[in-house]
């Protein structure tokens, strides 16, 4: 078997949103088909998503509650390849960072300084926030009033930051957001791939982490297969949901009861989904609503 799977985010789906995984995934399968790697091949589709600005991630991704756009971006192969790039911001395909740095000795890159390397590197700078993203953000600006009256705080503010935002002229609304685009694939030389992307989470403050560069929360991969995850980073982290998926599989658990199990593990008012891809089958789940979409071929 080879193929690939990619999923647009746990947390909301809609006709578009569908259409695009199934184009993303078209794409990706068109480099596995003729011998291809499935590293490239899930580099691509990722990147075709965060150029769609459908989803949060690349040109689609969500402002953080201070109005910045800050991304973070994973690669990885079975073979021992990891790449990543953490809280950047100013470009357009973190995804590409993450594969540019296959030609250094850097493993991570960060911040500021993963920007001037992207644009070292030629790669798109950032077009700024869709009209979309910034129609959700001033349709959301109640909700930080709403927030304060009630006292409820996010993680890492306090009331009183939170009430200047609100008072400011120009205040920066909040996104609860999270659909973080992946995809896992294996190729017909055996090798297992992946990528994922995201814009983050709205309700975080400048320089917050998420789970997708870390390994055995965002994304697994070894000889038995590849997982990525998308939903609350810090729920994910938290409770290792990749190695929970992994650890599953190489206990000989397909790979659709090792994602139900995962999620299993989750509280159901948090939103988390997991893709799994080995040699026997792949898994797809998540307890809200996850775009997805597979091409799965059989050698004959």
């Amino acid at each position: 078997m080879y193929g690939i799977v990619v999923h647009g985010g746990a947390g909301g789906t809609s006709p578009k949103r569908e259409v695009g995984c199934r184009r993303a995934n078209q794409r990706g399968m068109k480099i596995i088909l003729p011998d291809g790697s499935a590293l490239d091949a899930a580099i691509e589709t990722v990147r075709w998503m965060e150029d769609s600005g459908l989803y949060n991630a690349g040109v689609g991704s969500i402002q953080r509650i201070d109005g910045r756009i800050e991304m973070e971006a994973v690669i990885a192969t079975s073979q021992g390849i990891m790449r990543a790039v953490e809280v950047v911001s100013g470009v357009q395909n973190p995804v590409l960072v993450a594969k540019e740095l296959m030609s250094t000795d850097l493993r991570r890159i960060s911040g500021q300084g993963a920007y001037e390397f992207a644009m070292e590197r030629g790669l798109k700078p950032h077009p700024g926030p869709t009209k979309e993203v910034q129609e959700r953000l001033r349709a959301l600006r109640e909700e930080i009033k709403d927030m304060v009256s009630r006292k409820e705080i996010p993680p890492g503010w306090t009331i009183e930051e939170l009430r200047r935002l609100v008072e400011c002229d120009n205040p920066a609304g909040v996104l609860s957001a999270v659909d973080t685009v992946g995809a896992v694939a294996l190729d017909r030389a055996g090798v297992f791939a992946l990528a994922s992307s995201t814009g983050g989470s709205g309700m975080m403050r400048r320089g917050r982490g998420g789970d997708v560069p870390v390994r055995g929360a965002g994304f697994q991969i070894g000889p038995e297969g590849a997982v990525v995850a998308t939903g609350v980073g810090e729920a994910i982290i938290d409770l290792r949901g990749c190695d929970q998926v992994y650890q599953r599989i190489a206990m000989k658990s397909h790979p659709q009861q090792a994602c139900e199990q995962a999620v299993a593990l989750f509280r159901r008012d948090v939103p988390v989904g997991f893709l799994a891809i080995t040699t026997g089958g792949i898994g797809i789940a998540s307890n809200y609503p996850m775009p997805s979409h597979k091409i799965l071929e059989e050698d004959e």
